[in-house]
């Protein structure tokens, strides 16, 4: 048994060979193992002061390479070379047209603000220093190696950030095409319609083509007479899972979406986790990033939805736990706790092996789900409509 882990937050990488090159933390598919997390590597701090002057930097550039498979994991990856003589730290990052002018006003200096604020945000509230963050970088990296990205045109920043957290105004700008490919036979296997149960609690769920022989998108978890309809906010109430090489859709724990002053909850993130039990009773959402879930198929045709596992580590001995649930979650940095919306979730329990029945009810509906936008970045926007205040806090 392999272990696991799906990009979280910001989808950006750890240290691949230290001081050559960057990549995501890959997929291993199904099951538990260590979840080491990440640091960057310190980099030098320049003589110039900041200024709120954008500053094009024609000496910078970042060069898409296409997809590329990587040694150690049973997927592919999106393959940047970057070149960055700052002495600072940059981050990339990567914005259509239409979510750059609907977040940002098209505007440069409104990007960087934002996503640097964002990120002193997240380093906050993960209670780390800033340089210590996921997908920061300094000169010595040369690539990147970051998720699939859904097909489309993308502009490609290369944003300069001091040590301190704050803004050099430093950027340069690359605009480049990603081109999906014709759908493959194991590609197709997983469209359409389906009802996932483990025989007391089921939805009927639709997946749909998100990028061709990689992404799908998952619509209708936690929907139905059971659960009530969308929670949150209709443009986000879905889930990205992933075609790994030997033909098992995998299904991740997810950052969505953030919001600002939502209800009475302050400040929230909303989250896909994993719930499991520790050795002392006590229920943990884990939103780390492990697979909480995969599915598969065998010889007689039959789907199977399995539940994952993760490791953790308590007074020093680590202990692998399976995962009772999956569900949405929201985190209240105001209450610090999370909130669910209610408990009509199956569960991956001794009694079923841990695993959901998985029965095809229709073909595709064809419908272009694709969202505009990519996932990428913190979305920070109340919501359209909360229908269901069944939240249950624990």
């Amino acid at each position: 048994m392999k272990t696991m882990r799906y990009l979280s937050w910001l989808a950006i990488a750890a240290m691949m060979l230290a001081g050559c090159s960057t990549r995501i933390t890959p997929y291993y598919p199904h099951g538990g193992g260590s979840n080491p997390g990440g640091s960057t590597p310190g980099g030098g701090s320049g003589g110039s002061q900041p200024t709120t002057q954008v500053n094009f930097r024609t000496d910078w550039n970042v060069t898409y390479e296409g997809r590329t498979d990587l040694e150690d994991a049973n997927e592919r990856v999106e393959e940047f070379l970057i070149n960055y003589t700052g002495n600072h730290y940059f981050f990339l990052r990567t914005l259509s047209d239409e979510d750059f002018a609907s977040i940002y006003n098209s505007e440069v200096k409104d990007l960087i603000e934002g996503e640097v604020k964002d990120l002193n945000t997240i380093a906050k509230n993960k209670d780390i220093e800033f340089t210590k963050l996921d997908g920061l970088y300094t000169k010595k990296v040369k690539t990147l190696y970051l998720d699939i990205m859904v097909h489309g045109e993308y502009n490609l920043f290369l944003i300069e950030v001091d040590k301190d957290g704050k803004p050099t105004y430093n950027y340069t700008k690359t605009k480049i095409e990603v081109v999906e490919e014709d759908q493959t036979y194991e590609y197709k296997t997983w469209l359409g319609v389906w009802t996932v149960s483990d025989g007391y609690v089921g939805y009927d769920i639709e997946i749909s083509a998100l990028e061709n022989n990689y992404l799908y998108r998952v619509d209708g978890w936690e929907t139905g007479p059971a659960a009530g309809d969308v929670q949150m906010n209709q443009d986000d109430d879905w889930l990205q899972t992933k075609l790994l090489a030997d033909g098992t859709m995998s299904i991740p724990i997810q950052f969505i979406a953030s919001y600002d002053n939502y209800e009475d909850l302050g400040d929230v993130d909303y989250m896909f986790v994993g719930t499991y039990v520790e050795s002392t009773g006590e229920k943990v959402d884990d939103y780390e990033g492990w697979e909480v879930a995969y599915a598969d198929k065998d010889a007689s045709d039959n789907y199977t939805l399995h539940g994952g596992s993760t490791e953790y580590t308590v007074n020093g001995q680590t202990w692998t736990t399976p995962y009772s649930t999956m569900r949405y979650s929201l985190y209240s940095y105001k209450d610090e706790c999370w909130q669910h919306f209610h408990s009509a979730v199956p569960q991956f329990t001794d009694k079923n092996n841990r695993r959901l029945s998985m029965v095809r009810t229709k073909a595709s509906s064809g419908v272009d789900r694709t969202p505009v936008h990519t996932r990428n970045y913190l979305r920070k926007t109340q919501p359209r409509q909360h229908v269901s205040r069944k939240m249950n806090k624990r």
